[in-house]
């Protein structure tokens, strides 16, 4: 006849392995969530944390992943532009959303090689030395710049959208000619009630132009093409995308 204890001895022993095994396996959970947790602080300044890759590798199919290594690679592959005036300046161009771009790399949307490019000349750019305008135009002064410069074309434009134009942040511009009182270099962009934000609504309009008052006429503002790099204005187009 056996004992009492060698008919329990079995199921102590099995409860005994469960426990083990549990044991182990929050061991292990607790390690991971803990080495994912230091690695996100380690690189919380990163663009691309740990823990982010991991989400993308679960999310995003071969061909999207094959796709964004790519994007990045030519990314990488442009030379990084000096922020110094080289003998031969290049032109200035227009401001980029390098935020929506990020997102779309992120989403691992096809972006042209054209667009790689002009993003990584952007981000090179030294924008320390732009000082702010004490005197620009305001909205009023700048849309009446653009109609006069534009006149019907773009009088129709704002009149079938029913839009107003709106300027940015401006930045003190050099002067180009003796006759010249004040020249800023600014973003604009048309609003109208319905949608918000209409960028530049279509050609002719830009979204960046340089606005210059002359000795002849101080009080009046006129439309001139931009002269010179600066940021894109968040703050005037925050309700654009």
């Amino acid at each position: 006849m056996k004992s009492p204890s060698q008919n329990f001895e079995k199921p102590i022993r099995k409860k005994s392995t469960v426990r083990k095994i549990f044991k182990i396996i929050g061991f292990g959970f607790l390690v991971l969530i803990l080495g994912l947790g230091i690695s996100e602080y380690v690189y919380r300044n990163e663009t691309e944390t740990p823990l982010y890759k991991i989400q993308q590798y679960l999310t995003y199919s071969k061909e999207d992943w094959k796709n964004y290594e790519n994007n990045k690679k030519i990314l990488a592959s442009f030379p990084a532009e000096s922020g110094n005036v080289d003998i031969a300046t290049p032109a200035p161009e227009s401001p980029i959303d390098t935020l929506m771009w990020t997102n779309a790399i992120k989403n691992k949307d096809y972006i042209p090689d054209e667009v790689l490019a002009e993003i990584k000349r952007y981000k090179a750019r030294d924008f320390s030395k732009l000082i702010l305008a004490e005197r620009k135009p305001t909205d009023e002064e700048a849309q009446n710049a653009i109609i006069r410069n534009y006149k019907n074309e773009v009088t129709k434009l704002l009149d079938e959208y029913k839009a107003h134009i709106q300027i940015g942040t401006a930045y003190n511009a050099p002067l180009q000619s003796g006759d010249e009182l004040v020249r800023v270099t600014a973003m604009v962009s048309a609003f109208n009630k319905e949608r918000g934000n209409l960028g530049n609504i279509q050609m002719p309009l830009n979204v960046i132009y340089d606005f210059v008052q002359y000795k002849s006429e101080p009080d009046v503002w006129y439309l001139s093409d931009f002269s010179q790099n600066i940021p894109y204005d968040y703050k005037l187009n925050k309700d654009l995308w």
